[in-house]
């Protein structure tokens, strides 16, 4: 049996993101997940801080209490997106010395991983515009996506997705689903919607979970990048309707009207959130919840205005 692999899943939620430390391991004939700790919404609070670049992990007891032996070392860098920059600088070129040493190449055919996970992986490391072309070629970098369960090699993709900017987006959602020769903008949304459905019903993809768990969990974050970074587009009744809930949901928070909220400018909401925000924060004897809430509907707001 290969030796458990330990990462940070997050799961999206109505009002953002909430985290968990789990472990991929192996059931016959997949490898699985299984939650060790629950972190909420919040990893941050984990971490101890001395000076600017010196800390504390403060789960190691937590997750002794589950059977499972770790250290700093490698918390720090289970951590590291939730690390302050001036600490990650260090934690990051400690990193790279380990990889170097460590590196090895694992014995694995290209034909074990799904044709989705090394396009997206790809993309990612080489920046190629057509992936597809070199889908069959035995990439070093595909050792990151053995012995991994579904959620992990998704959380694993997930965190370099982020480092995109807004261009690279949108070559990416273009790349990865073969949308650079497409002529029209319906057989554009065609064959971005018939790949995605095709991914999600293959059980070689989805293995031990259902269609609708990796739709949810996994493949949406897809078709938010399609609509939010594809320029140029009508939007989606659901799309529509998501946002108007969200909308609903502001002026709830702010004890406005939907017809106030629509009609002030962009600054003089961002006021009415600010001082939401002073109220509900937790040092001012607030709620953590609904300061978290806050500013994810905050952010919904200033991303949908720029």
């Amino acid at each position: 049996m290969a030796p458990l692999s330990m990462y940070i899943s997050r799961k999206i939620g109505p009002f953002g993101y909430s985290y968990r430390i789990c472990e991929s391991y192996f059931e016959q004939p997949y490898y699985k997940s299984r939650i060790l700790l629950d972190l909420g919404t919040n990893p941050e609070k984990y971490v101890t801080y001395y000076s600017d670049v010196s800390f504390s992990i403060d789960i190691e007891e937590e997750l002794s209490k589950v059977g499972v032996k770790t250290d700093q070392f490698e918390l720090e860098e289970l951590f590291l997106p939730f690390i302050k920059p001036e600490a990650k600088r260090w934690v990051q070129f400690s990193l790279n010395r380990k990889r170097e040493i460590e590196s090895k190449s694992l014995d694995f055919e290209v034909s074990e991983i799904h044709w989705f996970d090394r396009v997206r992986l790809i993309a990612l490391k080489l920046d190629a515009k057509e992936p597809h072309r070199v889908i069959n070629k035995r990439f070093p970098f595909f050792k990151f996506l053995i012995q991994k369960s579904r959620d992990e090699i998704e959380n694993y993709l997930w965190n370099i997705e982020d480092r995109l900017n807004f261009r690279e987006r949108f070559i990416y959602i273009y790349s990865i689903f073969s949308l650079q020769r497409v002529s029209s903008l319906e057989e554009r949304d065609q064959k971005f919607l018939n790949t995605l459905c095709e991914v999600a019903k293959d059980p070689n993809y989805f293995h031990y979970l259902t269609e609708d768990e990796v739709l949810a969990n996994y493949l949406a974050r897809y078709v938010w990048m399609y609509f939010d970074f594809i320029p140029i587009r009508r939007v989606p009744k659901i799309y529509q309707e998501i946002e108007k809930g969200y909308l609903l949901e502001i002026s709830r928070v702010l004890n406005v009207s939907m017809e106030v909220l629509l009609h002030s400018s962009k600054r003089e909401v961002l006021k009415l959130f600010r001082q939401k925000l002073l109220e509900a924060h937790p040092d001012k004897g607030g709620s953590h919840e609904e300061f978290i809430k806050i500013r994810a509907l905050m952010d919904f707001f200033i991303k949908r205005k720029n």
